[in-house]
């Protein structure tokens, strides 16, 4: 009695099973990644709210530093804001007298935009709102109280500070 069909042998004519994946279930591994990618994506995007208080901190360490540098050296610095970045400037001796230069090449004191869609709001020197290009003094020569609002859509974070000593913090809702 024969119990394969004709021409086959035993291993050739067995069904084939478990011998890879159906297309279904590589579909489901795929969406699997793919919804997996997308949230890790999501997460990994800065929110307006970090990315402005990041830029205060920033602010804020450097116009310690120029205030500092501005001591030690002697050397009258200056900070000047507009709407959509900053610089700092170096009051230097040149052949027509004293002069404001902007301060570039420095790794720190360099000339800075702000990111997109971020802008600072207002400077206030003494609670006198400043004018956007109009220089604040650092340093000795400076005995004034600094504040720089700066802002991307509804979040806001506040710069402050006096003699060296600057900080920065968050806006709440309202105020």
């Amino acid at each position: 009695m024969q119990t394969s069909v004709p021409g086959c042998s035993d291993s050739a004519c067995r069904p084939i099973t478990g011998r890879g994946f159906t297309l279904i279930e590589l579909l489901v591994v795929l969406v699997i990644i793919s919804v997996g990618l997308s949230v890790a994506v999501i997460a990994m995007r800065p929110d307006n709210r970090a990315v402005v208080r990041e830029e205060g901190k920033r602010l804020a360490v450097l116009l310690g530093l120029a205030d500092e540098e501005s001591g030690v050296n002697g050397m009258p610095l200056a900070w000047v804001g507009n709407e959509n970045g900053y610089e700092f400037q170096a009051r230097q001796l040149t052949d027509m007298g004293p002069d404001w230069s902007v301060i570039r090449g420095d790794d720190l004191l360099h000339p800075r935009q702000l990111p997109t869609g971020m802008v600072i709001r207002s400077i206030r020197v003494d609670g006198q709102l400043l004018e956007y290009g109009q220089r604040v003094a650092l340093g000795r020569w400076a005995t004034h109280e600094l504040s720089v609002e700066i802002a991307l859509g509804e979040d806001r974070v506040k710069v402050t500070g006096r003699s060296g000593r600057f900080d920065s913090e968050p806006i709440k809702e309202g105020t």
